[in-house]
């Protein structure tokens, strides 16, 4: 589980005149297409429609990681569910992981998880309400210090 920091900077100016404009990287979703659910400082997770891809920074662009050396399984759900429910997921690396999350329609889940090595494990989490009836998008994430791998699965919710 991860939380995203803010880091704002000022600077002061000498005099009229005197600014400073940097531009960072443009969205990941810029490179797969679809919307961006998570940016942090190098990696990034984007879901088009049915699908979601884990995303590097490479210089100033991003690069969808199909690498497929972190390996991210879905438990559940699964077909149709009831308006309470669980989301889970199977992670594993050849390499310690580092970081993991859960999104269930683009919003992020409190995840609780824990594995037997730094290299396996499984996380899960709930929505903190009742999802409306109808079709619905979970997205699992997990990385390593160099590879990434997300996966979106669809459910109805009866």
């Amino acid at each position: 589980m991860f939380g995203l920091l803010a880091v704002v900077a000022s600077g002061c100016g000498s005099g009229k005149g005197a600014s400073t404009t940097t531009s960072g990287p443009p969205d990941p979703a810029v490179a797969v297409g679809g919307h961006t659910i998570y940016q942090g400082s190098d990696w990034a997770v984007v879901v088009n429609g049915d699908q979601a891809t884990a995303l590097h920074l490479v210089g100033d662009r991003w690069e969808p990681d199909r690498s497929g050396r972190v390996k991210v399984e879905f438990l559940g759900p699964r077909g149709t569910v009831t308006p309470s429910f669980q989301v889970a997921a199977e992670l594993s690396a050849s390499s310690p992981l580092v970081e993991s999350a859960l999104w269930v329609d683009g919003v992020e889940l409190l995840e609780k998880g824990g594995g037997l090595t730094t290299n396996r494990g499984t996380i899960y989490g709930a929505p903190t309400g009742p999802l409306p009836k109808g079709r619905h998008v979970a997205v699992a994430y997990a990385r390593t210090a160099t590879s990434a791998t997300a996966v979106a699965r669809v459910f109805r919710v009866r």
